[in-house]
């Protein structure tokens, strides 16, 4: 499964980038987040039909 991961912005919460990981990434990229106080929104990525 695929997640996208959006890193917010400290005053609005507007989206400052993102990015679609595999779902073993997801904890290393929270972690990392957590160290420095990052604000993220994790969902499932969309996927495309075929």
């Amino acid at each position: 499964m695929r997640f996208e991961i959006m890193r917010l912005d400290e005053v609005d919460g507007t989206t400052v980038d993102s990015t679609v990981v595999d779902a073993a990434s997801v904890s290393r990229i929270v972690q990392q987040a957590a160290a420095v106080g990052q604000r993220l929104w994790i969902r499932p990525a969309e996927t495309q039909a075929s």
